[in-house]
C-alpha cells in the first residue's frame, strides 16, 4: 500500500508539472489580455466545472458561517493576489526564468512555517534551501536582453506569487481537512474568481478586448481553466494534508522542468547554461528535501 506521504508528494508533483505548463500558456496569452481578466475568466471557468461536479456527485458540504471570513481571506490570497502577481510577472519575464523564481516557495514556506511553529528546521533542510537559493540567484544573473527588458520586475512579481502560494499552504490545511479537498477547491476558486472579475471591470479590460481571443487562444484558455486550474488545484489541495507544507511546496521543482521544455518549444525562448544550472540546483534541493519529508 502506498504511504500517505508518498501519495501526497506524487499528487503535488503532478500538480507542479501541470503548473509549469500553465506558466508557458499564460505567457502565451498575456500579450492579448491583462493580469485581471485572464486569471478571472480562467479560474471562473474552472470553478464552474468543479461546482457542477460537486452538485452532480452530491459531494457539496455547506460552508459554516464561522469559517466564511478565513475562507474569503484565503480565496483572495490564492485566487486574486496570487494569479494577479503570477500573470503580471509573466508579462515581464520569460517562462523558464519565472518558473525557477517561483520555486522560491519552499524557502518562504520554511521561514514562515518556522516563525509560526508549523515547521521544524534541520541541517539538511537548510543545506537544501541554500542550494535552491544558489540556483535561483544564478538564474537571475542571466542576461536575457530584449527578450524581457523588465525581467527584474517580473522576477519580483513571481516571488510575490510564490509568497502568496506559501501563505495559503500554511493556513489552508485545517479547512481542507474539515470540508474536503474537492469542496475547498471549488468554493474558494468561485469566490476568488468572482472577486477577480469585479476588479477586472475597474482595472482590466474584459469587455473591451482583453478576452477577444481567436479559436486557438480560446482552446489554450480552456486548457488553462480545466486541467490548468480545476485539476491542478484539486490535486494540490488534496496533497496539502498528506505531508508537511515545505514538503509539498518542494515538489514545485517539477514546475520549471515543464516550463523550460514548453517555453523553448512553444515560445521559442532560449535555454541558457545559467537557467539549466538553476534548474539543476532546484531539483537537487527538491530531491533532498522530499526524501527528508517522506522518511519522516
Amino acid at each position: 500500500m502506498i504511504r500517505k506521504s508518498y501519495l501526497g508528494a506524487m499528487m503535488a508533483s503532478i500538480s507542479a508539472t501541470i503548473g509549469g505548463t500553465t506558466v508557458v500558456l499564460t505567457r502565451y496569452l498575456m500579450p492579448d489580455s491583462d493580469p485581471f481578466s485572464l486569471p478571472g475568466i480562467r479560474y471562473g471557468i474552472g470553478a464552474l466545472v468543479l461546482l457542477s461536479l460537486l452538485f452532480i456527485l452530491k459531494k457539496n458540504k455547506p460552508l459554516e458561517l464561522i469559517d466564511w471570513m478565513p475562507i474569503i481571506l484565503l480565496s483572495f490570497v490564492f485566487y486574486v493576489a496570487f494569479p494577479w502577481s503570477f500573470a503580471s510577472g509573466l508579462e515581464n519575464t520569460t517562462a523558464a526564468r519565472g518558473a525557477i523564481v517561483f520555486t522560491s516557495q519552499p524557502v518562504i514556506t520554511l521561514i514562515l512555517g518556522s516563525i509560526l511553529g508549523i515547521e521544524k528546521t534541520s541541517l539538511l533542510k537548510i543545506i537544501a534551501i541554500f542550494v535552491a537559493i544558489t540556483g535561483i540567484t544564478v538564474t537571475l544573473s542571466d542576461n536575457i536582453g530584449d527578450l524581457a527588458p523588465n525581467a527584474l520586475k517580473g522576477d519580483f512579481l513571481m516571488f510575490l506569487a510564490a509568497f502568496c502560494n506559501s501563505l495559503y499552504v500554511l493556513n489552508a490545511g485545517r479547512l481542507i481537512k474539515k470540508y474536503g479537498a474537492f469542496t475547498f477547491t471549488a468554493w474558494p476558486m468561485f469566490i476568488g474568481s468572482s472577486m477577480m472579475m469585479i476588479l477586472a471591470l475597474f482595472f482590466g479590460n474584459p469587455l473591451g478586448g482583453s478576452l477577444s481571443f481567436d479559436t486557438t487562444q480560446w482552446l489554450v484558455l480552456l486548457i488553462l481553466a480545466i486541467p490548468g486550474a480545476a485539476i491542478m488545484v484539486s490535486l494540490f489541495m488534496a496533497s496539502i494534508n498528506m505531508s508537511t507544507p515545505t514538503g509539498i511546496t518542494m515538489t514545485v521543482g517539477f514546475n520549471p522542468l515543464s516550463a523550460i521544455i514548453l517555453g523553448a518549444i512553444i515560445l521559442h525562448e532560449p535555454v541558457s547554461s545559467k537557467i539549466l544550472f538553476g534548474f539543476l540546483c532546484v531539483m537537487i534541493a527538491a530531491a533532498n528535501l522530499e526524501g527528508c519529508f517522506l522518511n519522516n
